[in-house]
């Protein structure tokens, strides 16, 4: 998966001043009906690989750009889910009770925001900006019922993967603090509207959704010394970061028709939200 997005990155990486790379551990949680046919919120360990550029002046002017990208891959979560009786009522030929079974769950996907924005307000010790940005998410949740609890779960349920493409446009604002020479405070917020597909194994049709997307990232920056003590050009960062993508929105089309509640069904909220290390170097 992380081949198509090799472009992006290089473009990130390339045109960076100061690029940093990120570490980060956290929740990742998926709530959504269509994922595997239950009807619960998945509450997952994240972890999180990040490029990112905070904030660059482009040249000597008032205007800068910035962006991120951020890698997922959670750990496997395990639990005992029973089928949605919404899915039930959409589904041919549906027994009259199900019991409830063992799955697993992972996590995957990569988020990119990437836009150009002017400072406000700039200083020597400060500076805060508003910009426009775009950017892309592909989360993708990955499910599994590993136990043999009947022929029709089995059938159904047995691996079921449920991906998602949104690409989003709205704004951002990013500033920080100097709080000494070598150490400063940093934030960013983006908002910003966001549309694209859904597809799932449990419904064999791509579903258009929209919704919004909005984050928060606040963190530390720390110039590190070199061996005789004087600045260097490497820094060191802490921080915490949080996403949240809404869908909400939804073409109700399957193969041409109508499904009973299928906005219902494919209602999706997504929240990641990570404690993070990193470290740069300004170029």
């Amino acid at each position: 998966m992380i081949r198509k997005y090799i472009l992006p990155i290089i473009i990130l990486g390339s045109a960076s001043q100061a690029m940093d790379i990120r570490y980060g551990q956290g929740n990742f949680e998926w709530s959504s009906t269509i994922t595997n046919g239950a009807d619960i919120p998945m509450s997952l360990d994240d972890r999180v690989y990040s490029i990112n550029e905070h904030h660059q002046n482009l040249t000597d002017t008032t205007w800068y750009y910035f962006g991120n990208m951020d890698i997922h891959d959670s750990r496997q979560f395990d639990t005992v889910t029973a089928i949605s009786d919404t899915l039930l009522d959409i589904l041919p030929n549906r027994p009259e009770t199900i019991a409830t079974f063992p799955s697993s769950f992972t996590a995957s996907g990569i988020d990119l925001d990437l836009g150009i924005g002017y400072d406000i307000y700039q200083d020597d010790r400060s500076y805060f900006g508003i910009g426009l940005m775009t950017g892309f998410s592909t989360p993708t949740v990955a499910s599994s019922n590993y136990a043999d609890s009947s022929d029709y779960i089995n059938a159904l349920l047995y691996q079921v993967n449920t991906e998602m493409e949104t690409y989003k446009f709205g704004i951002a604002m990013q500033g920080a603090y100097n709080l000494a020479e070598i150490f400063s405070l940093y934030s960013s917020v983006m908002l910003a509207m966001q549309s694209g597909t859904m597809s799932s194994d449990v419904i064999s049709s791509d579903l258009d959704i929209a919704g919004t997307y909005s984050s928060f990232d606040i963190g530390l920056k720390y110039y590190l010394t070199d061996l005789s003590g004087q600045e260097s050009d490497f820094y060191a960062k802490v921080g915490y970061a949080y996403k949240y993508w809404n869908l909400d929105d939804i073409e109700p089309l399957i193969n041409g028709s109508t499904v009973i509640d299928v906005s219902s069904l494919a209602t999706t909220e997504i929240t990641s939200d990570y404690i993070y290390l990193g470290v740069g170097y300004s170029f």
